[in-house]
């Protein structure tokens, strides 16, 4: 009896004492994974994908089961246009993290770009269902969205509707919901939508350029102007404040 005693105490001290390092290991390399993951964020945040991705193949080699680094990973793919490599680690990250809503806005955002729109409303949906997403109107917005590439203007308009509602000061919303009146051909609830985003956000500088394009095929070359000038005050190196400043350039003569 003693003897077996004995050995089950040598047995478990064996044991022990070969998982200690297994363990260190592990949390050594859940330790360098987030280094990498965090330099991996800082890239990604000064737009630069590719070294975001270099980080972050490293890291989910050493921490896989990480979901965090799951969608970094999807998000750098996508920067990239690598859309299915995206999919393939957003679901992923989906998987680990038991659904997370924010994770389901995210993959709905890939499907926008990859022109699945169904998918993607299916994602938005999810994500704007579930009481624990703090940020639901953003959801509601990609899924009308997605009802406006897929020319269901209808009901894209009933969500963006339900946007506003949701978050009155949400600017995009408007924009967005001003190309629906674009594609419909109402030129008045155009010019509506776009001067309610610039109110809400006046350096939102695509709208701005859009409701100066309106004005001066309205001939309303004064108002036109006044739009195109703030732009490039705002922003003159941007891509609109650029594109701005050429329009004025070419504005008639008065």
């Amino acid at each position: 009896m003693l003897r077996t005693v004995l050995f089950l105490v040598v047995f478990f001290a064996v044991v022990l004492s070969a998982c200690a390092p297994v363990s260190q290991e592990s949390s050594k390399n859940r330790q360098q994974a987030e280094v990498h993951y965090k330099l991996a964020t800082a890239h990604l945040q000064a737009n630069n994908p590719t070294l975001a991705l270099k980080e972050l193949l490293i890291a989910v080699r050493q921490d896989p089961q990480n979901s965090s680094i799951q969608v970094a990973l999807a998000q750098a793919y996508q920067q990239k246009k690598a859309y299915p490599q995206a999919e393939k680690h957003y679901l992923k990250a989906l998987d680990l993290s038991n659904d997370d809503p924010r994770y389901q806005n995210n993959i709905a955002t890939l499907y926008l770009d990859m022109g699945e729109w169904d998918k993607a409303i299916h994602y938005f949906d999810q994500a704007s269902q579930n009481l624990l997403f703090l940020n639901a109107h953003v959801a509601v917005a990609g899924k009308a969205y997605a009802y406006y590439k897929k020319n269901d203007f209808p009901q894209a308009l009933a969500y963006f509707k339900e946007v506003n509602a949701l978050a009155p000061r949400y600017a995009p919303a408007y924009f967005h919901q001003s190309q629906v009146y674009k594609a419909m051909g109402n030129a008045a609830m155009e010019k509506v939508s776009l001067q309610r985003a610039i109110d809400i956000a006046p350096q939102f500088l695509q709208a701005r350029y859009r409701l100066a394009s309106i004005l001066l095929e309205e001939k309303a070359f004064e108002d036109a102007e006044r739009e195109l000038r703030t732009i490039v005050e705002f922003a003159p190196q941007s891509s609109w404040g650029l594109q701005a400043a050429d329009m004025l350039r070419r504005l008639p003569d008065e």
